[in-house]
């Protein structure tokens, strides 16, 4: 892996109203010299001066804190789009203007290495269609998966990812051809377990007929598994999520279930790159991902268990923090 005095891979940031973790995240940036960004912020909503000052303050900060990057291009919207919107336009606008790129929302912070190993995957993968993106989330708590660096999933992660405009050309955010995938069992090609298709189904009904979550990411897993997309992750996590609390669009409980380890940002065990045996998706580790993120697998797992206590811990400590503030 060779380090380039400034960073050529173009990267869009997508921030809103959290200033001090857009802060962080344009400080975390800046390390790597980069030379071409693209930065992305949705507007306030109507009649609330505090969001309003909080969404001026984050604009002032991605304005003024790349002045020594020579590309830089600002997408701003006026108004309020809402997640589903203002992240797939932003995504859009960036494919339409380069072929490959790095998205970073406000609230991933990515270790170094997340930069150059996206980077490297993107050159290796560039015209390989059977790869689909690429990511720096983890959730294999140290977990090895195969003999590589990197091992591949069926699911897309957006905390930290890449990708290419090949593979975003594919995604409808509106997911208009859901009827008809569902009536012909189409998904179910993709989903092993009767739990994920019933999961699947349900969430992707839900945005099809009510518009809800308002978000964009189950649309692009969707269009993923339908592509028999793969998803390189590394066999290190590299990307601390940080938006957790009362500012966080839809994460508002506890911390990620993942977390970057304390080792120096110069080395994170991902170099130099070991290649897997076979390109195959590592079944245990979506499994893993499954249970954490999506259906909940197996509801008597030690994983299944350890996320319910670890949630019950969380509301408990709540309390106890509402109820000591009350006093």
């Amino acid at each position: 892996m060779k380090k380039e005095s400034e960073f050529k891979t173009p990267i869009l940031i997508i921030a809103w109203k959290r200033p001090t973790k857009t802060k962080e995240l344009i400080n975390k940036i800046k390390e790597i010299k980069p030379n071409n960004l693209y930065i992305a912020c949705d507007g306030p909503k109507n009649e609330n001066t505090d969001e309003n000052h909080k969404v001026m303050e984050t604009r002032e900060l991605l304005l003024k804190g790349f002045e020594d990057v020579k590309s830089k291009k600002y997408l701003f919207s006026k108004d309020n789009q809402g997640c589903k919107i203002a992240v797939s336009n932003a995504i859009s606008w960036f494919f339409e203007n380069e072929k490959e790129g790095i998205i970073l929302e406000d609230d991933c912070i990515p270790h170094l290495d997340f930069f150059f190993f996206c980077e490297e995957m993107l050159e290796t993968y560039r015209n390989d269609k059977r790869v689909w993106s690429i990511t720096g989330h983890n959730q294999q708590n140290n977990i090895k998966r195969g003999t590589g660096t990197y091992y591949f999933s069926k699911y897309p992660r957006s905390w930290g990812w890449a990708t290419w405009a090949r593979s975003w050309s594919k995604y409808d955010k509106d997911i208009k051809d859901w009827p008809k995938i569902k009536s012909e069992g189409i998904l179910q090609s993709q989903l092993e377990k009767r739990s994920e298709i019933e999961y699947w189904e349900k969430i992707l009904d839900s945005i099809y007929y009510h518009n809800s979550p308002n978000t964009w990411d189950y649309q692009w897993t969707l269009y993923s598994l339908l592509n028999s997309g793969l998803t390189i992750v590394p066999n290190k996590n590299l990307i601390k999520n940080i938006g957790f609390g009362k500012d966080a669009t839809h994460t508002f409980e506890g911390e990620a279930d993942t977390f970057i380890e304390n080792n120096k940002d110069s080395d994170n065990g991902i170099f130099p790159t070991v290649h897997p045996d076979y390109f195959l998706i590592n079944k245990r580790a979506d499994e893993i991902v499954d249970i954490l993120e999506y259906s909940g697998g197996n509801k008597f797992s030690k994983t299944f268990l350890y996320k319910k206590l670890k949630n019950l811990k969380i509301k408990i400590f709540k309390l106890l923090k509402t109820f000591i503030n009350k006093k």
